[in-house]
């Protein structure tokens, strides 16, 4: 059992996200423009500031049209400008609205403990990255992409619903949405109107796999401990 432990060290994990194309007085902030998917062996989702909540700490999804601004709780939660009957990201994740899903019902949602947007968020992964945008409110004028964490070019993905497409960033990496022409929204920094154009959708916590290994070596070396006992006293 022990050495079994020691040598399944990879997970594959996948976080789900929703982008904000929009800034200022007209947003809705419904997070519904890009609904992707990333998934990798050992990937990480990191932040200083956000905290990890039940579905059920939302509440009752807005389901209304129209109702601009930052009015949610938690911040994803508005009232979608594309229609009524449900259309932000959370009833794609969730499921329950005219948007499409449930995509993934059993997540937690990432916000700060008031309910606000998670400005700090960075990747890290074992290889290689799948990404897959499953749902594109804004046809082709937005596209997903990543950056490492330290800087450097910006490598996007295509517009549209898309995918998989496969990356290796070789290091930390943060997510860019770009909007045609030019303007940009990372996921570690907040933009101009003071949040992040990111909302973030993971798996229950479970053991890393560093946990996991170190559990498995602490129950070889006691099982060869008990051993070394028993043959001292035969």
């Amino acid at each position: 059992m022990a050495a079994a432990l020691l040598t399944c060290p990879a997970f594959a994990t996948t976080y789900w996200g929703g982008f904000e194309d929009t800034s200022g007085s007209g947003a809705d902030y419904d997070y519904n423009d890009l609904i992707f998917s990333i998934t990798g062996t050992n990937l990480a989702l990191h932040t200083g500031t956000g905290v990890w909540f039940n579905q059920a700490s939302a509440g009752v999804l807005n389901t209304g049209a129209g109702a601009a601004g930052l009015a949610g709780t938690p911040f994803w939660n508005n009232s979608s400008l594309d229609g009524a009957g449900g259309k932000n990201v959370g009833f794609a994740i969730y499921g329950g609205g005219a948007i499409g899903g449930p995509l993934a019902p059993g997540y937690q949602y990432l916000a700060t403990g008031a309910g606000a947007s998670v400005n700090d968020v960075f990747f890290s992964v074992s290889g290689d990255v799948s990404e897959q945008v499953a749902i594109s409110i804004t046809l082709a004028t937005d596209a997903l992409g990543w950056q490492l964490a330290s800087g450097g070019a910006i490598h996007l993905f295509g517009a549209g619903v898309q995918g998989p497409v496969s990356f290796t960033p070789g290091g930390d990496f943060i997510l860019i949405g770009n909007v045609a022409p030019s303007t940009s929204f990372a996921s570690n920094a907040a933009s101009a109107d003071g949040v992040s154009h990111f909302a973030f959708f993971g798996p229950t916590a479970v053991p890393e796999p560093s946990s996991i290994g170190l559990l498995g070596f602490a129950l070889l070396s006691g099982g060869l401990a008990f051993r070394k006992r028993l043959k001292n006293r035969s």
